[in-house]
């Protein structure tokens, strides 16, 4: 069984993008999340928030990560909002490897000025909200131990480093299994 790639961060930082390239180069499945989900209430997230709210949303979006976590061999692109529910984190971290993409401010402001399907972002000063959205989720990114910084990267220079990062990690295990190991 291969635990699911979960791909966690801001958004705007190439969640989608990179995962769809993820699963084409490792042979896993994709699925994003926002996007199972407009298909699922056959509506936009924008649509979704204004019509039935944030919380029923993130109802919706729990019990999905909840299904997913039952899965295996799937690259999962979480919206940005994703791990600030606890047990979603835990769930994602005890089922697979969790992967924070992040990037540089200014480029991540740059980004996300060419979108309008955010519905945090549909306010009138998108760098203040985004400097708040940033405060309030930083510390829950953080708190993923990997890392990659997606500025300055095409997705598949970025695919390129994570699976160079799989294959170190899996030689490690790999040496560790074929060792006898005693924890007291």
């Amino acid at each position: 069984m291969r635990k699911n790639i979960y791909l966690v961060g801001f958004m705007g930082t190439g969640k989608s993008t990179i995962g769809r390239e993820l699963a084409k180069v490792t042979g896993r499945r994709f699925i994003d999340m926002d996007t199972e989900l407009e298909k699922r209430l056959n509506m936009s997230v924008n649509k979704i928030f204004d019509t039935e709210g944030e919380e029923f949303f993130r109802d919706r979006e729990r019990e999905l990560a909840f299904e997913l976590i039952e899965k295996s061999n799937y690259v999962v692109s979480t919206g940005g909002g994703t791990i600030m529910d606890e047990e979603i984190y835990a769930a994602f971290k005890s089922s697979g490897i969790m992967i924070c993409l992040v990037a540089d401010r200014a480029e991540l402001i740059e980004r996300l000025k060419r979108t309008s399907k955010r519905p945090h972002l549909r306010v009138s000063d998108i760098d203040k909200k985004v400097e708040e959205l940033l405060r309030e989720r930083g510390v829950v990114f953080d708190s993923v131990p990997i890392k990659i910084n997606t500025s300055d990267m095409t997705p598949m220079e970025v695919v390129s480093k994570l699976v160079k990062l799989f294959k170190i990690r899996q030689n490690i295990l790999d040496k560790l299994t074929n060792q006898q190991i005693e924890i007291t």
